[in-house]
């Protein structure tokens, strides 16, 4: 997923601002951190992005609180806080096979609290809630 940076904090590990699909997004910054072959994006550059969460501990994820928590069929992230969201989004299988299925928010694509596998679920509509939302390069 092709995202563009828009400002970033001075130390890895603050929050940073992306554009994905026209919709910008506050994430912590993970960009130097892993793997990737990519370089690391400068401000206004486009880069292969991957998202990571750490979910709310104090709300339920179970299927059913995930499965019925978006019955308007919405695709957005609602902001909670500097990088936490509350996440609505549309099933979709992932780039990669081991991602799984992800959830469409309008712009990112975001992993789910609960495992979810299986193509009978792709076009299904959830909710949850993030916590922290990361950006790395894929």
């Amino acid at each position: 997923m092709n995202a563009r940076l828009i400002s970033v904090e001075d130390d890895e590990g603050g929050a940073a601002v992306i554009e994905i699909g026209g919709i910008e997004v506050t994430v912590m910054d993970c960009l130097g951190y892993g793997t990737s072959n990519q370089p690391y994006p400068k401000v206004g550059a486009v880069f292969e992005a991957r998202f990571t969460c750490l979910f709310d501990d104090g709300t339920p994820t179970d299927w059913l609180a995930v499965f019925s928590g978006n019955p308007q069929q919405q695709q957005r992230l609602e902001p909670t806080g500097i990088w936490s969201y509350r996440a609505y989004g549309k099933l979709v299988a992932g780039s990669n096979p081991d991602d799984g299925l992800l959830a469409d928010c309008g712009g990112p694509h975001i992993p789910l609290p609960i495992d979810v596998n299986g193509g009978e679920n792709i076009g299904s509509f959830v909710a949850f809630n993030i916590m922290r939302l990361s950006v790395w390069r894929a």
